[in-house]
């Protein structure tokens, strides 16, 4: 029985779980407290099973999310410098939700995580995109701890000037346009001008309709998410569902 388990061994279980560990297994993982912390991180930084077949491809984001509901705040640094991952031949659903999700789910540890996600931001040395992970969690993190808005668009707005690399700055200039800075519309519009921004990024388009428009960016509401709503709205998906959302996509003409 799963009482009987250590945390290690009941965290292991999750490489058998499929597309959603059962709701008993959730609870008694959970139950375990911050014992949990270190296995499920273990498990976490397991990246490079994110590149198996399913189930045990899927293991590592079901530890993820589950750190995502821990206060998890010395994970943070760790869990994005694993970032990007190894590109792969063949991607999985796996890969991309845990690549997909990191900084949503680093952004939920809170206040104890916000100096590692700048230091990330500032590490000139790290791969551009593992620094964009980094402005990505800190726009999510505004979301998530939502005291921090201020302070958080204040470090995001003295990076732009400085930023020199166009791939980083494409997620800085996502980040602020995301949390609808809207006074940072000129500077940003000229970085475009200037060609200092990735457009493989973001679109100045793009851009321009994030800083401007009324609509709340709901990718910035996904760090919110509970557990259920996760599984619920970002999958992972059966081979069937995946076969019927891609047919409803070309029925759509998308």
């Amino acid at each position: 029985m799963q009482h009987n388990l250590s945390t290690t061994d009941l965290v292991q279980q999750l490489r058998k779980a499929g597309l959603k560990p059962s709701d008993r297994m959730i609870a008694a993982i959970l139950e375990r407290g911050d014992e949990a912390i270190e296995p499920l991180l273990a498990l976490a930084l397991d990246t490079g099973s994110l590149f198996e077949a399913e189930p045990a491809s899927l293991a590592p984001v079901h530890a993820l999310r589950l750190l995502g509901e821990f206060q998890a705040g010395e994970a943070a640094e760790t869990i994005l410098r694993r970032l990007p991952l190894t590109v792969e031949d063949q991607q999985t659903q796996g890969a991309f939700l845990w690549a997909q999700e990191a900084p949503q789910i680093v952004a939920r540890f809170g206040a104890a995580a916000m100096p590692a996600l700048l230091r990330i931001a500032d590490d000139m040395d790290a791969p551009p995109r593992q620094r964009g992970a980094g402005y990505a969690a800190l726009s999510y993190m505004a979301v998530t701890t939502p005291e921090l808005r201020d302070q958080i668009v204040d470090e995001l707005r003295q990076r732009f000037g400085g930023e020199t690399n166009p791939t980083a700055k494409g997620y800085l200039v996502g980040a602020i346009a995301q949390l609808k800075v809207r006074d940072a519309y000129p500077e940003i519009m000229e970085a475009f001008r200037n060609k200092t921004v990735d457009r493989e990024i973001i679109s100045a388009a793009d851009a321009r309709q994030m800083l401007l428009g009324n609509e709340v960016q709901p990718q910035l509401n996904c760090a919110l998410h509970t557990l259920d709503e996760r599984y619920q709205q970002h999958g992972p998906y059966s081979e069937e569902q995946q076969r019927a959302m891609a047919e409803m996509a070309r029925n759509s003409g998308y």
